[in-house]
């Protein structure tokens, strides 16, 4: 429709002005001569009704590329905003694979390995990842930002954090004040009640593992419709509602401190199970995947993909076959690159059945023909390999060694004590007939002989209180499952079944002056009590956490610390959220100098504010020793070094073999990382050898050497490769900075982005409405829709329930978009996010007029933020879609130099345009000031030519990655067919061969839930046969030019 054509009787034409293409509206169809000319009535917004000469105005039409040149042709460019808007949306859209939604959305400093697990839960086809960071780097942030992602990119509404009771109040702090989530704490039967309603209602539950699991362990019939209990029913609804790609219970469930799940035999294992295949997506966090042996990170795997890691040695098969892949990358990685040995690890990889088919993996092997690889194309290759890696889309690992160049330094300090002479003949009576009862003993019995050992050595003075009140430890008589498989491996059931023969009390001849005696010249405490005296007096602003294994060695602690004026408090397992108002209390500046801590007690708690840490006893298991330091070495700790006091008790078996041992392995000056596979079961056997067995002085002295040596040799091979590689797994710092430069490059959604893109809808459609910033540099503003805009507003919640409440349709409401702004969180403000219903309602109504989006722009920018000489630049900007299995979204760039048509890299064009859109002016007079518009146009081809080789080329390359992944998740789909159809079945052949009445009436109910196994399995082959086909789509955005001065 040319300009002299067009009708301007007619009403509802969109049009624009000609001086200012971006301005557009309707007709109205009112119109009147003025003069010589034609007067047209437009309606740019429903307060703002103008006329105009016809002459200036245009019909708006769809664009094209014709339409493009022909703009640029006549010099007819929009600004800034224009470009602004188009590119704000489409992150608003939540759509792109390369922008962080989750960037700096939260009260947290940025830490680029915290984004590691996003890169790889967003690439994986199952939705669920083990996180395994080493203590103190920020799991629990990682989480969250998943669920952020989840958010803004498939409308996720419905998270549940599963973590231990002790914990619940501190997830919900850290939600609140890091994050402005708001999360209620609930118990089993509140959350059957809401399940049960539906799930259409948003919300954020935070509830106990032991609460939620209490029934469910081996042998339970949870299964049965007539056992009633809250944890029953909630079982039963987990199990009847397996998740689908779409729709689950839970589209999130987070377990924090997974270790406890690791042991498959337990209730809280079986519980892991159901909320996994009940959820949607499915997260574990874990500091400690292995703990004692490697089969425990094989359990947490097999909760994270069951049917991938059926059993065990399937997991030993997929780790055999992985491990060429991981020494490829190493290879790639020294200096000099070894390219011939990367090939043939690769080569060695492919006669793997995992891989053989595997057609990403024979083109690495071509391209390692190559002698020379230029080192993009080596970063590539890596990248690729990292990909295929057969364990690497299921677990993301940090080490502090590898994401925190200034850590803190960690200083041992040894607390000598000997044993005075009464203390002495007592701990030899005891350990002599400890020894000669775990003669022949086994398992269970043997360990509860050895934890009489332990607490004596943890403090004389507690442990004989107690044995001498009952004869047996106190803690034997109500141990926790938990806390028996964490430090020994073992399940409660053998624990209870063990020989009770042991439970004879030690004969001590122990009279009252001994004991009284034994506390007053108690030789470990006031060692202890010198100590802090002395960094008092150096330190007076020290504080102290000590770590003790038992429950009567904190409360002896606690008493005689009072009585000696030291202000101390004490926290462990069963205080439930008084643990929190301890820790606060501690916290303070003018609180108590001592927190007295239990193992359990202290999980979960951030202690970075302190700098000392004393280890009153030691506990087997070494992890649990890097667990206690790592309450205080973590992100946030200020000091440039903290102190690990240990106590060596002369002459002890302690002090024989684990003081000894975690010196030697320096085990308190540096984190154990990736020895912590081996050092579990070597600790565990030297004390196992040590009671079980007649060794001499020289002979155990001998094995204990021989344990050192071997734990050494592994650490020297595993510090060889770190020494002779840039980093043994290139990818993970090749990642990292990737993610730096996706937040120097703007690829996540920044606060004055969305503060511009608010502010531009509400003046281009609803004028009445008030943006009102309370004071000059204050980010909170006041915002008053205007009568219209709520009547509509209110009209897109009624269709549109969101996560986010919001009060912004029937009131003025304080706002703010930056969510580290700390002092807005809490204070009923509303923070506006993608996320939020207004963001949501914006980007509604714009997708339906995007095609109005003026897509030609001119900027002015200074030469010195592009980087680059001055001149004249073209630009274009290009949405790249590839769909098949999963469906990635990104914006491309290129951009050309006026004067010799020189294309520049992805990399400077997308710097380049986003620092224009950032700080870029407006440019008038564009026709005037370009001496050949057709030349612009020229450069604009030669920028859409390189954008279509490098679209091809990752075309290419996500098609064969499609083959793959729909290879896999059918094999997955038919193995979780397989095992559910299994299960079922034997469930109900079970069910027909006893003669009970109410077994028999579940039958039918399990042959229901039999037949939807089938028909699901048969709708999920049916759509990943469909996304084999893949299709592929670059979409015009915008296109201009950039004078840069």
């Amino acid at each position: 429709m040319s300009e002299s054509s067009w009708n301007h009787e007619q009403s509802g034409q969109s049009v624009r002005l000609k001086s200012n293409p971006s301005k557009q509206g309707v007709t109205t169809g009112n119109s009147r001569k003025a003069g010589s000319r034609m007067m047209v009535q437009i309606e740019f917004s429903s307060s703002e009704r103008t006329y105009y000469p016809k002459s200036l105005l245009e019909p708006c039409g769809n664009q094209n590329e014709n339409d493009f040149q022909s703009l640029i042709c006549q010099g007819r460019f929009g600004g800034p905003e224009d470009l602004r808007r188009i590119l704000t949306l489409e992150k608003i859209k939540g759509q792109l694979t390369n922008v962080f939604y989750s960037m700096e959305t939260s009260q947290t400093e940025f830490y680029a390995h915290q984004f590691k697990p996003i890169l790889k839960f967003l690439n994986s086809s199952q939705g669920r990842l083990l996180i395994a960071d080493e203590v103190g780097l920020g799991k629990t942030i990682e989480s969250m930002y998943i669920w952020k992602e989840l958010q803004v990119r498939e409308e996720a509404r419905r998270l549940l954090i599963i973590c231990p009771a002790m914990l619940r109040q501190k997830w919900q702090d850290d939600l609140h004040q890091r994050f402005n989530i708001q999360a209620d704490i609930v118990d089993t039967k509140s959350l059957l009640a809401r399940l049960e309603r539906g799930v259409s209602q948003p919300f954020v539950y935070i509830i106990s593992l032991e609460g939620t699991r209490q029934g469910l362990g081996g042998g339970s019939d949870w299964d049965n419709p007539e056992n009633n209990s809250p944890n029953f029913q909630l079982a039963r609804l987990l199990d009847q509602n397996p998740a689908s790609e779409t729709l689950g219970l839970f589209d999130l469930v987070i377990v924090d401190e997974a270790h406890y799940l690791r042991n498959p035999t337990t209730a809280s294992h079986r519980l892991g199970r159901l909320l996994r295949d009940a959820s949607r997506h499915f997260v574990l966090l874990t500091a400690t995947p292995i703990q004692t042996k490697s089969q425990d990170l094989f359990n947490l795997l097999r909760l994270v993909d069951q049917d991938t890691f059926y059993n065990e040695f399937v997991y030993n098969a997929l780790s055999e076959a992985n491990r060429p892949i991981f020494r490829a990358i190493r290879h790639l990685w020294t200096t000099p690159t070894n390219i011939s040995a990367a090939q043939q690890e690769v080569a060695t990889a492919l006669q793997s059945h995992y891989f053989s088919d595997n057609s990403i993996l024979h083109d690495i092997h071509k391209c390692l023909s190559s002698e020379l690889l230029e080192d993009s194309a080596r970063i590539e290759l890596g990248y690729k390999l990292e990909k295929i890696s057969l364990l690497g889309q299921y677990i993301s690992r940090s080490r502090k060694t590898d994401v925190l160049p200034n850590r803190v330094i960690r200083k041992a300090r040894t607390l000598g004590v000997e044993f005075s002479d009464l203390e002495w003949d007592f701990y030899q009576t005891v350990s002599q007939q400890i020894r000669r009862q775990c003669r022949g003993k086994k398992g269970a019995a043997l360990f509860k002989l050895i934890t009489r050992q332990r607490q004596m050595a943890s403090c004389m003075v507690a442990a004989f209180r107690g044995w001498r009140k009952s004869g047996v430890l106190e803690e034997l008589a109500n141990v926790d499952e938990e806390c028996l498989w964490e430090d020994l491996g073992i399940g409660i059931a053998d624990w209870n079944d063990a020989d009770d023969a042991i439970n004879t009390p030690v004969d001590l001849n122990l009279t009252d002056d001994d004991l009284e005696e034994l506390a007053r010249n108690d030789s470990k405490y006031k060692e202890l009590i010198k100590f802090l005296r002395e960094v008092r007096q150096e330190d007076p602003s020290a504080k102290f956490v000590i770590f003790a294994y038992f429950r009567g060695t904190l409360h002896y602690l606690l008493e005689r610390l009072l009585q000696d004026g030291i202000e101390s408090c004490a926290i462990m397992g069963g205080m439930g959220d008084a643990k929190w108002d301890t820790v606060n209390r501690f916290r303070d500046p003018n609180g108590p100098l001592v927190l007295l801590s239990s193992e359990v007690g202290s999980e979960g708690i951030d202690l970075q504010h302190c700098r000392y840490i004393i280890n009153y006893d030691l506990p087997w298991n070494p992890m649990r020793v890097e667990q206690r330091i790592g309450r205080l070495d973590r992100l946030g700790q200020q000091a440039n070094s903290i102190v690990i006091a240990n106590f060596s008790l002369r002459g002890t078996v302690e002090e024989r073999i684990l003081k000894r041992l975690y010196e030697r392995i320096d085990i308190f000056r540096q984190s154990i990382g990736e020895l912590e596979e081996i050092l579990g079961p070597m600790t565990e056997k030297l004390l196992v050898d040590f009671f079980q067995q007649e060794l001499t002085q020289q002979e155990m002295d001998k094995r204990i050497q021989q344990t050192i040596d071997a734990i050494l040799n592994q650490r020297k091979i595993h510090d060889d490769l770190t020494d002779n590689a840039v980093n043994f797994l290139a990818f993970s710092d090749h990642i990292i900075q990737s993610i730096q430069d996706s937040k120097d490059k703007g690829r996540w959604l920044q606060p004055q982005e969305l503060e511009t893109f608010v502010a531009d809808y509400f003046q281009r459609y609803y004028p009445g409405t008030t943006i009102h910033r309370r004071s000059q540099g204050e980010n909170l503003f006041d915002i008053a829709l205007s009568s219209e805009a709520r009547i509509e507003f209110k009209t897109f919640l009624h269709g549109n329930q969101s996560a986010t409440p919001t009060r912004l349709q029937s009131h003025q409401v304080t706002c703010f978009f930056d969510p580290k702004l700390s002092s807005a969180m809490g204070r009923g403000y509303e923070l506006l996010e993608p996320t939020h219903s207004l963001i949501r309602w914006i980007r509604h109504r714009y997708e339906s007029e995007q095609d109005k989006f003026y897509p030609v722009s001119a900027l002015r920018l200074e030469a010195t933020q592009a980087q680059l000489p001055p001149g004249l630049y073209t630009f274009v900007a290009q949405r790249w879609v590839f769909t098949g299995l999963k469906t990635e979204s990104r914006i491309a760039y290129r951009l050309a130099r006026y004067s010799d048509s020189e294309v520049f890299s992805e990399t400077v064009s997308e710097r380049v345009v986003m620092q224009a859109v950032q700080k870029g002016q407006p440019q008038v007079n564009v026709g005037n000031l370009i001496e050949d518009l057709n030349q612009v146009v020229i450069n604009l081809q030669a920028c859409k030519a390189a954008l279509e080789e490098a679209f091809w080329r990752e075309a290419d390359d996500f098609a064969t990655d499609n083959t793959n992944r729909c290879d896999v998740q059918l094999q997955s789909a038919e193995s979780f067919a397989a095992r559910k159809t299994q299960d079922l079945e034997e469930r109900i052949e079970r069910l027909r061969t006893t003669a009970d009445p109410s077994g028999l009436r579940i039958i039918p109910a399990l042959e229901g839930q039999l037949r939807r196994v089938r028909e699901n399995f048969e709708v999920q082959r049916q759509l990943i046969d469909q996304r084999r086909s893949t299709s592929f789509q670059p979409n015009a955005l915008a296109q201009g030019v950039i004078f840069l001065i």
